[in-house]
C-alpha cells in the first residue's frame, strides 16, 4: 500500500498522492507479526536521535515500533554474516498523525545502516536519523589536534619569548645597576678629589696668611699721639726723679758719733747723696721759742 522508499522522501508527507504518503504494510492476522525496512545512512556516523512521523496515518498506524542499527561496508547488510544489529530505540508505542522524537540509547558506536521494525503492521510516513558523521568527527579531531599543536607551539614560542624577554630585562637591569655603581664611584672619587683640592688650597692660603701678615700703617695722627704720649711719659718720669732727689728725707734719730765711727771703721762708704742729705739736715735752723 506504500513503498518503503517513501520513508526517506524530503519534507513531511502530503495528501496529494496516496502512493507518496509513506510506507504502509497489509494487515496481519497474528499479534506476533512484525514488518521491517532497512535504510542505508548517507555516511557512517554516530546517531543521537530518531524521528518517526505518522502523519496521515490515524488508526492505521502501527501499534509500536523499534529501531536497530549496524555497521558494515556492504550495500546490503543481510549479505554480511558478521554484521550485528544493535537496538538503539526500544519498542515504543505510536500515535496517529504525530511526530515521535526518540533519543538514541547507544550513541558512542558508529553505524552505517538502520532497521525500522513495526509491530504488527500499519503505515509510517517519514523516518529521520540525526547524528554526526564519522568524517566530521575525524576532521574535528584532526582540527582539534592541529589547534592543540598550534597552541602548544605558540605557547612554547611565547614561553621562549617571555624567557628571552625576562633574560633581556635581567641583563638590562644588571647593566643599569653596574652603570649606576660606576657613576656613583666616579662621583665619589671626584668629590673626594675636589675635597682634597679644597683642603690643600685652604692649607696653602692659611700658610701664606701666616707668613705674610700685613702690618697696619700708622697714620700721622696716631704717630703724633704716640710721640706726645712718649714725651709726656718722659717728662713725668724726669719730674719723679727730681722730686725724689730734691724731696727731704724723713727725720731719723742719729746715733752717736761712735756709731758713725764704727761705720767708718767697718769700711762702709757713704754716698754723696746721703752726705748732701745730712749736710742739709745740719744746716736747717731750728725755731727757737720766743722769749
Amino acid at each position: 500500500l506504500g513503498a518503503k522508499e517513501n520513508l526517506i522522501l524530503p519534507g513531511r508527507a502530503t495528501a496529494a498522492s496516496r502512493e507518496t504518503r509513506g510506507w504502509k504494510t497489509r494487515r496481519s492476522r497474528s499479534d506476533d507479526h512484525s514488518d521491517w525496512a532497512i535504510v542505508r545512512l548517507g555516511e557512517p556516523g554516530f546517531l543521537t536521535r530518531i524521528e518517526l512521523d505518522t502523519l496521515f496515518y490515524d488508526g492505521d498506524q502501527p501499534v509500536s515500533a523499534s529501531v536497530q542499527a549496524c555497521y558494515t561496508e556492504m550495500e546490503n547488510p543481510e549479505r554480511d554474516s558478521e554484521c550485528f544489529w544493535y537496538q538503539i530505540v526500544p519498542r515504543t508505542e505510536l500515535n496517529g498523525n504525530k511526530l515521535h522524537k526518540v533519543d538514541v540509547t547507544l550513541n558512542d558506536v558508529p553505524f552505517s545502516h538502520i532497521k525500522l521494525v513495526i509491530h504488527p503492521d500499519g503505515g509510517i510516513s517519514r523516518l529521520r536519523a540525526f547524528g554526526q558523521r564519522v568524517k566530521e568527527i575525524e576532521e574535528e579531531a584532526a582540527r582539534e589536534k592541529a589547534e592543540a599543536s598550534a597552541e602548544a607551539a605558540l605557547a612554547a614560542e611565547i614561553g621562549a619569548d617571555v624567557e628571552s624577554s625576562e633574560s633581556e630585562t635581567i641583563e638590562a637591569v644588571i647593566i643599569e645597576a653596574k652603570a649606576t655603581v660606576a657613576t656613583s664611584e666616579k662621583s665619589e672619587k671626584s668629590e673626594k678629589s675636589e675635597s682634597k683640592k679644597d683642603e690643600s688650597a685652604q692649607r696653602k692660603k692659611s700658610k701664606k696668611a701666616d707668613k705674610q701678615v700685613p702690618r697696619k700703617k700708622k697714620s700721622k695722627g696716631d704717630r703724633d699721639s704716640n710721640d706726645g704720649q712718649d714725651s709726656d711719659q718722659f717728662s713725668s718720669r724726669a719730674n719723679e726723679i727730681l722730686q725724689s732727689i730734691t724731696s727731704p728725707l724723713p727725720k731719723k734719730r742719729t746715733r752717736a758719733k761712735s756709731r758713725a765711727g764704727d761705720d767708718s771703721d767697718d769700711g762702709s762708704v757713704q754716698t754723696t747723696g746721703s752726705q748732701a742729705k745730712r749736710s742739709r739736715r745740719k744746716a736747717k735752723p731750728r725755731n727757737t721759742p720766743a722769749a
